[in-house]
């Protein structure tokens, strides 16, 4: 089965699930509307003299907090989905016969959030609408601006992914992986400047941060949305680091089932 044909059959299958249960879709719009509320009057707080001596506060901290927040959600669901529907798998027990099919466990593990991760992009470009309509958000809609972003959007989602396949992995080994989970995305937020700068960390942090390749792609898409420039360099480390990633995750993925397969704990849970 080609990736694309699983791709959809995974689509179909939670997309119909998640339809089926549609208090969330109003739950999640509201949660959205708190979360703007929240930074919106955050921001008015904050006088420009506190803030401009930082990059990235040209159009205020609403702009900055605004963007931030719909890249970590969509980093999030990288990070989280593979584990979460790894484990959804092997609690309802479908998770060997579901490693067993024809389909390679590469192609099952990569088709399997595919759902996850359109949601989130929809919700998150959701966010920015909303940003925009109803709290009057600013941004650079150039041609130039849009492509750069897109590609940091993009990069993002295949480096975190990849980052997501790896977490599945141990997953699959060590069953239990929410404490990983909620620490690696709460230190991606701290480190990565979804809610303040870097430069009012200490040296330690901030240097870490700014070695993420998180930190790179909220950059690139907050230069290019907020100032309208293109940071070549930070946008061409994020895409060299996913194609990296990407393959090694998978091999470390492979490796994990054939030891669950070894010891005989696949379908344990």
């Amino acid at each position: 089965m080609s990736l694309l044909r699983l791709a959809a059959a995974f689509l179909r299958r939670d997309s119909r699930i998640a339809v089926s249960y549609r208090f969330p879709f109003l739950l999640g719009v509201l949660s959205i509307l708190a979360a703007l509320a929240l930074f919106y009057y955050l921001g008015r707080l904050i006088s420009p003299s506190a803030i401009e001596s930082h990059s990235g506060f040209d159009r205020g901290y609403f702009a900055y907090a605004v963007l931030g927040l719909a890249l970590l959600q969509i980093v999030q669901a990288g990070l989280i989905s593979f584990s979460m529907k790894m484990r959804q798998e092997q609690t309802t027990g479908t998770f060997e016969a579901l490693m067993s099919t024809p389909a390679s466990p590469s192609g099952v593990i990569l088709s399997s959030v595919t759902y996850d991760l359109i949601r989130s992009t929809v919700s998150s470009l959701f966010l920015i609408v909303l940003a925009i309509v109803v709290f009057g958000l600013r941004l650079d809609w150039s041609p130039d601006s849009l492509v750069a972003a897109t590609g940091a959007l993009a990069g993002c989602l295949v480096l975190f992914a990849s980052l997501g396949i790896a977490l599945a992995a141990f997953s699959v080994v060590f069953k239990q992986v929410t404490g990983l989970l909620a620490m690696v995305v709460t230190g991606l937020a701290l480190l990565g400047g979804v809610y303040f700068p870097l430069d009012v960390l200490p040296e330690p942090l901030r240097s870490l941060g700014n070695i993420l390749p998180f930190t790179w792609g909220l950059d690139t898409i907050r230069s290019a949305l907020l100032n309208g420039t293109v940071d070549a360099p930070r946008l061409a480390g994020l895409v060299g680091s996913g194609l990296v990633a990407m393959p090694v995750a998978l091999v470390l993925f492979g490796m994990a089932l054939q030891r669950a397969r070894r010891v005989g704990s696949l379908a344990q849970y």
